[in-house]
């Protein structure tokens, strides 16, 4: 009797076919879709459902934008500085309408943070400005921990953006390259927040970048914010300190000294130190534990 070998497929045209074969009548089975190891993850997402979601966001923007017009507007002749002389006008404007009182301050700080985290969340750039304004306004420490905070929780709301735009391109388009990032973050991870705040440290890192990258290489978010908060101390508190000497500046140049960017790349490259120590007493730990394993193996015999 002949074989019958059943094809599974979704098409009704491919049915059960009978082929001469053994004497004996067997079912063989001959699934056509892959094995489940070699299907992807995830179904791709439609290209409607991407612009459907740029669309979205590019709406966010304009109505948050609308949102901190109407903001600025609860503080007579406020404006957002593009220039250290616009800066130095905004300084004076801030301080008449403060006046010392602690309702003038308080409103004064929640404009400013809102305006500052909606430039990270969005990535705009003119950030060194409001930098230098809060230098100006509370002196370079207070300045420099309250810009480290807001430059964080921007970035997080960067890095959601980048999660809800970027991840379905990316996951789409360039899977392998992504598959092969992710494992290379995965082998680092032991010093992977140093790492990342190495990153943040050095001169002229492009931070909107790895904001909007860093969710697609499966970076956590807790690591990720307070590397940010860590890792943007430094300049953070260079534009702070040059609003404290807000008078004596002509243009954004006058900050960037030759001497003050050598500053930055050591501490940046000081940062790598913890994670270079771990993964040296991590080998050597895994060397004794080889070499006594081994002592143990001639011992018995």
């Amino acid at each position: 009797m002949p074989a019958k070998i059943t094809l599974h497929s979704p098409t009704p045209s491919l049915a059960p076919l009978l082929l001469p074969s053994s004497p004996t009548d067997s079912v063989i089975d001959l699934p056509l879709s892959p094995p489940p190891h070699k299907r992807r993850n995830s179904l791709p997402v439609p290209h409607a459902s991407i612009l459907s979601r740029i669309l979205f966001l590019l709406t966010c923007a304009a109505v948050t934008l609308f949102g901190i017009v109407l903001l600025l507007r609860t503080i007579p002749n406020l404006s957002l500085p593009i220039t250290i002389e616009q800066v130095k006008i905004q300084a004076e404007v801030l301080e008449e309408y403060s006046n010392g009182s602690w309702k003038g301050w308080t409103h004064i700080v929640f404009v400013l943070s809102v305006i500052y985290v909606w430039k990270q969340a969005f990535s705009v750039p003119g950030a060194i400005f409001l930098n230098i304004l809060a230098g100006a306004l509370y002196g370079p420490v207070v300045a420099t921990l309250l810009t480290s905070i807001l430059t964080g929780i921007g970035a997080s709301f960067a890095y959601f953006i980048g999660k809800f735009v970027g991840q379905p391109i990316f996951e789409q388009h360039f899977p392998d390259k992504l598959v092969y990032l992710r494992k290379q973050v995965e082998e680092n991870n032991d010093g992977l927040f140093y790492y990342l705040v190495f990153i943040r440290m050095f001169p002229l890192s492009p931070w909107w970048l790895l904001n909007l990258a860093s969710p697609l290489l499966c970076i956590p978010l807790g690591p990720f914010f307070f590397s940010m908060v860590f890792g943007s101390i430094p300049y953070n508190l260079a534009c702070c300190q040059a609003g404290d000497i807000l008078q004596e500046l002509s243009s954004t140049a006058d900050i960037w000294q030759p001497i003050l960017l050598l500053k930055m790349l050591l501490v940046s490259i000081l940062s790598l130190v913890p994670p270079f120590l771990t993964r040296r007493l991590k080998r050597w730990n895994e060397e004794r534990v080889a070499r006594g394993v081994m002592v143990s193996e001639m011992t018995s015999v």
